[in-house]
């Protein structure tokens, strides 16, 4: 608030502009609101809880979010937002920023198509192919058999997700004594549910959102 008020007084508080540093906080706040969010993810919190916080997590991340330093950031909230049911204006909100952005992403597209039929972008490339390619290969294996889709998924997630983050800053963070906040491929569990696979051979693996993908089954 007080950055606010002072640009609208034209009041500089800082070495950097006021712009600047009020992008950084929120970026920073939106940072903790994530991790907060995989922590209580990872030791089972209820999931309308963390709906709630979800669209906490959008709120924060409108108007902030840049391709630069935060694709997988986007790639979780898309993921998330199909695996939760999230509003159709949410992902609206989050193919916008995309879309402002001019960002060609085939999984972003797939992910985005699958809410928003009039979804135009539709790249066949992504941006980082290590170790997203491989998701690409998991969904065109699904025209031709559920069951290659699945075993393509199973590899991806034992021996090709997490080697592929290796550049992230929370990579390896539990063999360093850092707080560690739980990992989790949530595209995986968003292709589960946009591919209709039967998952059941991936319960208990390793970085696979398991619960999410089936949260809202049984229920009355």
């Amino acid at each position: 608030m007080e950055i606010i008020n002072a640009e609208k007084e034209h009041i500089q508080l800082y070495s950097a502009p006021n712009s600047n540093v009020a992008y950084n906080k929120t970026v920073t706040l939106f940072g903790c609101k994530l991790n907060s969010f995989l922590t209580k993810y990872s030791v089972g919190e209820d999931m309308e809880v963390l709906k709630y916080d979800y669209n906490d997590l959008l709120e924060t991340l409108t108007n902030h979010w840049t391709i630069t330093g935060m694709y997988v950031q986007m790639l979780w909230m898309l993921s998330i937002g199909i695996m939760l049911d999230t509003d159709e204006q949410n992902i609206r909100i989050l193919s916008s920023m995309v879309d402002n952005e001019n960002v060609n992403d085939a999984l972003y597209d797939f992910l985005i198509k699958y809410r928003l039929t009039d979804w135009e972008r539709c790249s066949n490339t992504v941006l980082f192919p290590v170790p997203y390619q491989s998701a690409l290969s998991i969904i065109s294996s699904n025209n031709q058999s559920k069951e290659l889709s699945i075993q393509k998924l199973e590899k991806y997630l034992k021996k090709e997700w997490y080697r592929g983050h290796s550049d992230c800053a929370w990579h390896d963070d539990h063999k360093y004594g850092i707080r560690h906040d739980g990992y989790w491929s949530f595209e995986s569990g968003a292709l589960v549910k946009i591919l209709g696979l039967d998952d059941s051979s991936l319960k208990g693996l390793p970085y696979y959102p398991y619960d999410m993908v089936h949260w809202n089954e049984n229920k009355i």
